[in-house]
């Protein structure tokens, strides 16, 4: 049963009075289910549209684990591909390139190499982006070399999973995800329907209102299919997918690869990481959470954390970035997670 919101809402409701974001939503549970749930402010502020449990949120890169992550652990336990697989294998167009020897397990863990990120203003489909990136030199350093974060780790690895199961990534997303875990408002974007969509605001290349396309400019260019960012949903539907990871009972991976997955897969470099998460450390997200939590956030203004030492989650989803990005949400979401923690909503 669902405990009063009202310490949830109040705390919330500051965020929303300082300025951090124009309306969120936060769900906080165990594997049981949802134990406080909260909405405050306006999802549309252009509009003086409220903020509801139903209104869906662009996640931004709460996709890489929630979407493209899940669903390439679940193909590696079906069999269809193996983490030690090279791109090449999957993608033959790099075959004896560089890029081709990245393994897919180096992409998930952000070890492969590539450059932060790459984008270009005349791609308009997913193949133009593709194309593009094929074309450019993206390697800053050899696979394996070091961790520096990359959407393009994403983008090739929805590719290499798109061409390994002749199935689109929403397609996977459906059947891996969604439908497992229960996400029934749950998609790979754009949403068609504005009606109850988080409205953000894009500053660097459309300078307008975003209402149900993608934040993201690989993932707006590649209509929601780049597998870095695309995924828009619900905070029940991502309560929904942290109860299920969870309780790790094989609804999407089997209890043996969520075990794994608390385990830090770059012993060799500085930065602790998972396979497509990150694992908590110093005070992100904060330091009462157990070092093995994972979790990760969004650019947008989201963020989804677990731990299952202690049976925990913590969903926050906000519109921040309609305002810009410099609204202190980053020290909000550590106060955030800090109280959960503590039990400071019970």
């Amino acid at each position: 049963m669902t405990r009063s919101n009202a310490p949830l809402e109040a705390f919330l409701t500051r965020g929303l009075a300082d300025g951090v974001y124009p309306g969120a939503a936060a769900a906080v549970g165990t594997a049981d289910g949802i134990d406080r749930v909260s909405t405050v402010g306006l999802r549309d502020p252009d509009r003086d549209a409220p903020t509801t449990r139903s209104t869906v949120f662009d996640a931004a890169s709460l996709t890489k684990p929630v979407v493209t992550a899940t669903t390439a652990l679940a193909l590696v336990e079906s069999g269809d591909i193996a983490l030690s697989d090279e791109l090449g294998r999957h993608v033959p167009e790099l075959a004896g390139r560089r890029r081709g020897e990245i393994r897919l397990d180096q992409l998930l863990t952000h070890s492969s190499g590539l450059q932060p990120y790459a984008f270009s203003e005349s791609w308009s489909s997913a193949s133009e982006a593709l194309a593009g990136l094929r074309d450019r030199s993206l390697l800053d350093a050899a696979p394996g070399e070091r961790h520096e974060y990359s959407c393009l780790n994403f983008v090739y690895l929805a590719e290499a999973l798109r061409r390994a199961t002749g199935r689109p990534l929403d397609e996977l997303a459906e059947t891996r995800v969604f439908d497992p875990a229960g996400m029934d408002a749950s998609r790979l974007g754009p949403v068609s329907d504005e009606e109850n969509v988080a409205a953000t605001y894009d500053h660097d290349y459309r300078d307008r209102t975003l209402r149900g396309q993608v934040h993201d400019p690989l993932g707006w260019a590649m209509d929601g299919h780049s597998g870095n960012a695309g995924l828009f949903t619900t905070v029940d539907d991502l309560a929904a997918f942290a109860r299920a990871y969870l309780a790790a009972d094989g609804t999407l991976l089997s209890a043996a690869t969520v075990e794994r997955l608390r385990d830090d897969w770059l012993p060799d470099c500085e930065e602790r990481h998972s396979l497509g998460w990150r694992l908590a450390d110093g005070t992100y997200p904060a330091p009462n959470w157990s070092r093995r939590g994972l979790g990760h956030t969004g650019y947008t203004g989201t963020s989804l954390w677990l731990d299952h030492d202690r049976d925990r989650f913590a969903v926050l989803l906000t519109n921040q970035v309609h305002d810009g990005k410099d609204t202190g949400l980053v020290r909000f979401r550590e106060r955030f997670h800090a109280m959960v923690a503590a039990g400071k909503f019970d």
